[in-house]
């Protein structure tokens, strides 16, 4: 028997029409075996038929809700909206791929109705995903949390278990780069990790990218730590040494334009990195909306709502939204 928990099943979609209807069912079949739950889908602005499919959906189960982004924000904003909107005491994130088997949830479930832990994250058995993947993944959190000193909890995936209302305190942390794993341990809550088995995807196609991964990487190493500066001081203090040392003891033309290349490389790096922290400053400062909700089917606030300044100055929402009514989780 499943732990007796409060709990959203939160969805996450970004162009998932293969496989959104078929998420739907395994989740259902074991979400519901929990009295108080409900599926909570968010739609990252998807330009297939995903939202469409998934409006049906919630026409023929009541315990079914959506939010639908005005554009993709990314993954990080739809679980952020979706922690803010989900209405139980616990919420669990699961895959549309279905990756992350809607099965072992109750695993998860177990470990955080035992008491003690704000957050349960799953560990991925046999991880069925492209080796680029796997190897990005672990080798970005081995540098992050043995060379630059950023707290993880180790090989956790997006599959998870959190406290809703411990998941709305990372959300509403003013970090310049959003990265719930890295923030989560900041804010002092309480974590541990449960071995899960993964799956190979449904259908459809995978949204990571070498690039994506890439970039997620270099976000998490400037969002959290100042030690890649450290690294680039004494990268570009050894090369100058070097270079001096060569230069003095030869005078060989090509070895000082071997030297020259390396000082140019290490000067142009440092500028990037530096780009690269300017960038977080920039978006810290910015002030711009980490999500905005076109249509909805349950009370959205005005400040995440698209068209709030159409729903108070006519009164009537537009097609596909709610107007904010009652108290709000």
């Amino acid at each position: 028997m499943p732990a007796t928990l409060s709990i959203t099943a939160m969805v996450p979609c970004y162009n998932e029409e293969e496989c959104i209807e078929q998420a739907y069912l395994e989740i259902r079949e074991e979400i519901y075996r929990y009295e108080d739950s409900e599926i909570l889908f968010v739609d990252d602005g998807s330009t297939d038929r995903t939202l469409e499919i998934i409006k049906r959906i919630a026409e023929s189960d009541a315990r079914v809700s959506y939010l639908s982004f005005a554009r993709n924000f990314g993954l990080e904003s739809a679980f952020t909206a979706g922690f803010a909107y989900a209405s139980k005491e616990w919420t669990v994130q699961l895959d549309a791929d279905l990756q992350s088997p809607p099965a072992e949830l109750h695993k998860l479930a177990q470990r955080a109705a035992e008491g003690g832990y704000d957050a349960v994250f799953a560990v991925r058995r046999a991880r069925q995903d492209p080796w680029h993947r796997r190897l990005g993944t672990r080798g970005h959190q081995a540098i992050a949390t043995r060379v630059l000193g950023i707290e993880l909890p180790v090989h956790a995936s997006v599959f998870r278990v959190v406290r809703t209302s411990v998941a709305r305190k990372v959300a509403e942390c003013k970090v310049s780069t959003p990265y719930f794993i890295a923030t989560l341990p900041l804010i002092g809550a309480r974590y541990t990790t449960v071995e899960t088995a993964h799956s190979a995807r449904s259908a459809g196609r995978g949204k990571w990218s070498l690039g994506k991964l890439f970039g997620h990487a270099i976000d998490l190493f400037v969002g959290f730590s100042y030690r890649p500066l450290v690294l680039v001081y004494l990268a570009a203090a050894g090369a100058a040494a070097s270079a001096a040392a060569l230069l003095l003891g030869h005078g060989d033309t090509r070895l000082l334009t071997a030297v020259s290349v390396v000082l140019h490389a290490v000067g142009l790096g440092t500028l990037a990195l530096f780009a690269r922290y300017l960038v977080r400053i920039m978006r810290g400062s910015a002030g711009l909306p980490r999500y905005q909700i076109r249509e909805a089917n349950i009370p959205v606030r005005p400040g995440d709502d698209l068209y709030a300044y159409r729903h108070e100055s006519t009164g009537r929402a537009t097609p596909g939204t709610v107007l904010q009514t009652g108290n709000l989780p």
